[in-house]
């Protein structure tokens, strides 16, 4: 039996991925879940908790798994883990993940409460918890999360509309960023998000400091060649 969120008893629910933890504070902005055996969780993960508020409607608070930690509760020493592996001291294994809330629906911002049922955000759920739900016509995908399921970006944050900025990061000297950059430009131009004015879009890509590496590199393989 686990603790509904009116704080009623209720049965064990196969969704829930694990509880809102109470020995960490949970706030409005992030919160910690314990997760329930078998089940697991990796980073980047969307999930989603709610509670009830009186006179108000239930609140959904929504985030990402920014970190994961599993440790040995009972133990005070790192060198119990080997009395706990034979048996001669009584410990459990206890999984917590760290969540970064991105979302509050609707913008009441109390934060979950302890005992707090928490599950894996899917379709609708995630769609909201990563503001997908709000881009209509602009949304842009630009790749796959984590959990396998596609990534939007708003073009309206592109197009000048409400900001004109992308700012991609990645290892230099391995085509990382010029590659996702690429396809970002393909994505854009076939989404649908440019409409009409996509036959009359062009991409200029400067190439100037890539041939230059690419005229230095050659002498010193020529003399290896040699």
């Amino acid at each position: 039996m686990t603790s509904g969120l009116n704080g009623e008893a209720s049965g064990p629910d196969t969704n829930a991925l694990g509880l809102v933890v109470g020995t960490v504070p949970a706030t409005p902005l992030q919160f910690s879940v314990g997760l329930a055996p078998s089940q697991y969780v990796q980073l980047d993960d969307v999930l989603v908790t709610r509670r009830e508020l009186p006179g108000q409607p239930a609140v959904q608070i929504a985030g990402i798994v920014t970190n994961i930690e599993a440790v040995h509760e009972g133990a005070r020493f790192a060198s119990d883990v080997f009395l706990i592996e034979q048996g001669a001291l009584p410990a459990e294994v206890c999984e917590v993940a760290e969540v970064a809330v991105t979302r509050v629906e609707p913008e009441i911002y109390v934060p979950p409460l302890p005992g707090a049922k928490v599950t894996r955000a899917a379709g609708p759920e995630r769609d909201s918890a990563l503001y997908f739900d709000t881009m209509g016509d602009s949304k842009v995908p630009v790749g796959f999360g984590r959990d396998g399921q596609p990534m939007f970006v708003n073009f309206e944050f592109v197009d000048g509309t409400r900001g004109a900025h992308v700012s991609i990061s990645g290892v230099s000297g391995i085509a990382t960023k010029t590659s996702f950059a690429m396809f970002l430009l393909h994505s854009i131009t076939n989404c649908g998000v440019l409409a009409r004015e996509a036959h009359n879009t062009k991409a200029l890509v400067f190439r100037h400091r890539h041939r230059q590496r690419q005229r230095a590199a050659a002498p010193a393989a020529d003399g290896l060649s040699a």
